[in-house]
């Protein structure tokens, strides 16, 4: 039974500190990944409708 509590617990704090860890980074606005900088180029772009014949 103590074994049971042991993974219980430890499994609620990884899930925690995953959470944790995903909201400072998604916070964070400095830190970037290079998938975000290759497609900063297309950041100012206003989409075009295209036409149908």
């Amino acid at each position: 039974m103590k074994v049971l509590l042991l993974t219980v617990f430890l499994s609620l704090l990884l899930a925690a500190l995953f959470l944790l860890f995903f909201l400072l980074e998604r916070r964070g606005k400095t830190l970037t990944s290079p998938e975000q900088d290759a497609l900063r180029p297309f950041d100012n772009e206003t989409p075009i409708a295209a036409s149908r014949k």
